[in-house]
């Protein structure tokens, strides 16, 4: 029913509002007119676009395609101490190693994206530990039937997330994303989206977005294990749409000449949770005295916000999470398939032994900053509570940050210097430890 109604409603928006240009979250580079004339000249020759400027990638226009090739690296290091300054870690790490393959084929109706990120989790502690693994980050494609109207199949960073999920980690204006993100956002999961742009009459503009996919992030490239999650987030921007796409960037580089803000509400229901935020599926899976399967569900609700005027930004998030547990869990399947019932346990304590296994409770995030010429500077307030049958999640349940940011060639090339204090919650705070002290320094370059 859910489905159906969510199809029925996808379909009106479709048809029967008034469009916008929508503002492009994989927007390509104009074609200048010294290459478009090229191509219309040469119609079964592909040119490279000329002109290039850091950040433009490899651009390779004819008349039926246009595909752009960008590399990113993102090379950080850090130390970090406890607050009693007893001793201290140190890392050198690839925070992000990126290839990234756009373009519009045959029209500009039809859209797609690959991007791995080439150095996924990979790092050099000074305890000398270190894993590798290649990501698929982003496998789409995208049906552009109208202007403002965008239907998209694949791997993507989903809508229903918190508005710092927006932003890509290029465009961040701190080193990492927030504490709140961290635990509650599954980031990218396989399914089907829409994403819509309409005007609303008085300058305002109203963009709705719908998604439906598995629930189990990148694992469900493999399997979707349980159930599937359904989301919806409902933007709404009263003085119209940002500049060259300041909606998903962080900093307020381009300066807003006028007043720009977003407010968003986001809904998401997962009918099948089956790892702690939704992002690597499979790992707890249940069944009755029959084995059958049976799935808790975990929803997630929110409200954000993003505002920006002449250099001054400022961001906002706060989420909750419930979840609901069927009453005859039985057992417990493990990752091989094998089925262990929960023996000598009775209903409540299955109960708990499952939401200690979910993300549940809330978090929030406040964050402002400045430009001053080619210079920011920001502050961040990050808090987490968590519920008292859930994942242990929030061992840090309050984090204050403060950046410094260099921008040599706006976000293609620039660099942070972030220091900050993470407080432990109180269950692990000594007399002499109560948190950690950071300082990290990250080096950003678009190709």
């Amino acid at each position: 029913m859910f489905r159906k109604k969510s199809l029925i409603i996808l379909f009106v928006l479709m048809w029967f509002s008034r469009p916008l240009m929508a503002q492009d979250e994989d927007a390509l580079p104009t074609v200048d007119d010294e290459t478009e004339t090229a191509v219309q000249s040469h119609t079964n020759e592909m040119r490279v676009m000329k002109n290039y400027k850091l950040g433009d990638g490899l651009n390779l226009i004819s008349r039926n395609a246009q595909i752009q090739f960008n590399q990113s690296i993102q090379v950080l290091y850090g130390v970090n101490t406890p607050d009693d300054l007893s001793s201290y870690n140190s890392e050198y790490r690839i925070r992000r190693a990126r290839l990234n393959i756009a373009g519009l084929l045959f029209s500009d109706k039809l859209f797609f994206r690959l991007r791995l990120n080439l150095a996924g989790n990979y790092q050099s502690t000074t305890t000398g530990s270190r894993s590798f693994n290649n990501v698929v980050q982003d496998a789409l494609i995208e049906y552009r039937p109208k202007q403002g109207q965008r239907i998209n199949f694949g791997v993507r960073a989903d809508y229903t997330d918190t508005r710092e999920i927006r932003i890509e980690g290029e465009s961040l204006g701190f080193v990492e994303r927030s504490i709140v993100s961290d635990a509650f956002d599954a980031i990218f999961d396989y399914g089907i989206r829409y994403a819509g742009q309409y005007s609303l009459g008085n300058g305002g503009v109203l963009k709705p977005y719908l998604a439906f996919t598995t629930g189990d992030g990148t694992a469900s490239l493999q399997k979707n294990f349980t159930g599937f999650k359904y989301g919806v987030r409902l933007d709404y921007l009263p003085f119209g749409t940002f500049s060259k796409g300041g909606e998903f960037f962080m900093d307020d580089v381009v300066k807003e000449r006028t007043p720009k803000l977003v407010i968003g509400g986001v809904f998401s229901y997962n009918n099948g949770i089956s790892s702690a935020k939704g992002t690597n599926g499979g790992r707890y899976i249940y069944g009755d005295s029959t084995q059958k399967i049976l799935r808790p569900s975990l929803t997630k609700s929110g409200v954000d916000y993003m505002f920006k005027y002449r250099g001054f930004y400022s961001l906002g998030d706060f989420v909750i999470t419930h979840t609901s547990v069927p009453n005859n869990i039985y057992g417990e399947f493990s990752t091989s398939g094998n089925f262990t019932p929960y023996t000598g346990q009775t209903p409540e304590q299955i109960k708990n032994t499952v939401t200690s296994r979910i993300n549940l409770g809330s978090g929030l995030n406040l964050q402002a900053g400045y430009m001053l010429g080619k210079y920011s500077i920001a502050g961040r307030y990050s808090h987490l509570q968590q519920d008292e049958q859930s994942a242990d999640f929030a061992t840090v349940n309050k984090a204050y940050s403060l950046i410094a940011t260099r921008y040599f060639s706006g976000h293609n090339l620039k660099l942070n210097v972030e220091t900050g204090y993470q407080q432990f919650n109180k269950a692990i705070t000594t007399e002499s430890h109560n948190g950690t002290i950071y300082l990290q320094t990250m080096l950003t370059v678009q190709f």
